[in-house]
């Protein structure tokens, strides 16, 4: 049996080294679309309110892991006054972040925090960033509650969360379900998706919903064996033999027919602010 997604596996196998995450990370750059979902999701930010207050923006991010949105949106950080408190629950992460925020021109903390214990943080922030992380929490509804709390009085202040359809990049899943009755049927996302989000983040904000959907061609065989086997390999699970050949065949002869794999993504961005 394959190892249940828990805190514990969170923390001491997919997390204790930043390889899978960057796995999964690196398969998006085939997207079609102009810009990647980092730079998509800065865009869709409202500063002015903290540029005519004239003072220094203090953020929380939440699950900061590799750095990778700090890296893509560096240029467009600096030009602001911050100050960051960079947080996860593994070193290994916090440690990548460092090393991918190292142009960020910023006053700049990290500390080892998880999503369910935010209390040292609580109203302190003009913005907390929450991407892709509340998929990790223990009882979701309770760290929805500690985010908000994160926020200071300003009204400016938001909460950003990020997180993925149920339909997002299914195929790729789909696949390995058709080759091995082993590989998993549970993901990481699935505990809270995007259809899991729109229930539960109005009970505690004011939100305003941004869809970004997108288009990956991919064209690495090797890539995409990586995305596949950073939710297989460090639960431990045993595919059939031929499950790596098999899979290559599919992918091969979607290659030979458009020139490339196609993957569908669709992602929400929740700009959540306290309800008055």
């Amino acid at each position: 049996m394959p190892e249940e997604i828990t805190k514990n596996y969170l923390k001491k196998k997919q997390y204790s080294t930043t390889k899978y995450l960057e796995a999964r990370i690196k398969i998006h750059q085939f997207t079609k679309n102009k810009i990647g979902f980092h730079e998509w999701i800065f865009n869709q930010y409202d500063f002015s309110g903290f540029e005519k207050a004239n003072k220094e923006i203090k953020i929380l991010d939440v699950g900061c892991g590799t750095g990778v949105f700090w890296k893509k949106n560096m240029e467009s950080f600096n030009q602001y006054k911050l100050d960051i408190t960079f947080t996860d629950a593994t070193e290994a992460m916090v440690e990548k972040e460092k090393i991918n925020t190292e142009g960020l021109n910023a006053k700049k903390t990290f500390e080892i925090a998880d999503i369910d214990n935010l209390e040292k943080y609580k109203n302190q922030f003009d913005i907390v960033f929450c991407h892709n992380v509340l998929y990790h929490a223990g009882d979701k509804d309770s760290s929805i509650k500690n985010l908000k709390e994160c926020l200071n009085d300003n009204p400016q202040s938001f909460c950003s969360i990020t997180t993925n359809s149920e339909k997002h990049m299914l195929n790729v899943y789909e696949i390995g379900r058709n080759l091995d009755k082993n590989f998993p049927t549970d993901r990481i996302i699935d505990s809270f998706t995007e259809e899991v989000a729109d229930k539960m983040l109005p009970n505690h904000f004011k939100i305003e919903k941004k869809i970004e959907e997108e288009e990956l061609r991919v064209t690495d065989w090797e890539i995409l064996m990586g995305f596949v086997a950073s939710g297989v390999e460090p639960r431990g699970i045993k595919l059939v033999d031929n499950f790596w050949d098999e899979y290559k065949k599919i992918y091969d002869e979607e290659i030979s027919k458009n020139g490339y794999f196609q993957i569908i993504k669709r992602s929400p961005l929740y700009i959540c602010k306290k309800k008055n």
